[in-house]
């Protein structure tokens, strides 16, 4: 049994980490400025999801959970097509024809992608075996942090009041780091299953890992200084 100091500060990693993905949501719902009844209805969806996922738990046979691991990279790859397009066209339909196509597009950022069941049924699954809480009890509180946390954002982000093609932009950036991520989490994967004694990381791909990241960013840093625009 853990320490309490320690449970809890895993439990408040484990929590924060729903935070992000419940941002990532909130960058469609808030940007694209739907109304508070929409919202309202992404983050039940959410309560939801993550409510049948702490049920679930102990239910599903390993196998296919595996299964649907290998399914869900390769939906991680459409979505990550599908939000570099996206984007492309909500920043394009504003910056040159002044046309809000958000409302239309919005939704590849909201829906439940794969990372963000993954993230539900892992988070309920920790926080069960953590906190020694029956799972659907656990579900039903990372549902209703990640609901909370969509509400509050999706809030922030609709007063600010920003044109469309910041979630372009938004959208764009996700995309091209689900893409890096599909190129990382595989060789991580197989790390794992490997049995080794030097949990070190190499050091060329490292590097490669840290040229990939670096070209990513000053690719966006020059594309500003130069003026470009989508």
């Amino acid at each position: 049994m853990p320490s309490l100091d320690s449970t809890w500060l895993s439990a408040s990693g484990v929590l924060i980490g729903i935070l992000i993905f419940a941002f990532k949501v909130s960058l469609g719902s808030g940007l694209a400025s739907l109304n508070r009844n929409e919202v309202y209805t992404i983050a039940a969806g959410y309560l939801v999801i993550s409510s049948i996922m702490g049920m679930a738990i102990g239910v599903i046979p390993e196998d296919m959970l595996g299964v649907a691991l290998d399914a869900g990279v390769s939906m991680h790859i459409a979505i990550a097509l599908l939000l570099v397009t996206m984007g492309v066209i909500t920043a394009r339909n504003w910056n040159h024809h002044h046309h809000d196509v958000s409302r239309k597009t919005f939704w590849i950022l909201s829906i439940p992608c794969p990372a963000c069941l993954a993230a539900s049924f892992i988070s309920c699954s920790y926080l069960s075996e953590l906190l020694e809480i029956a799972p659907w009890k656990v579900g039903v509180l990372v549902g209703s942090f990640f609901s909370v946390g969509i509400i509050a954002f999706s809030s922030a982000l609709g007063r600010k009041r920003r044109s469309p093609s910041s979630m372009g932009s938004a959208m764009i950036f996700l995309g091209l780091f689900y893409i890096l991520s599909i190129l990382l989490i595989p060789a991580y994967l197989d790390f794992q299953k490997i049995s080794i004694v030097s949990m070190s990381m190499p050091a060329a791909d490292m590097l490669y890992s840290y040229l990939m990241i670096f070209s990513l960013v000053a690719l966006g840093f020059v594309g500003r200084m130069r003026g470009v625009s989508l």
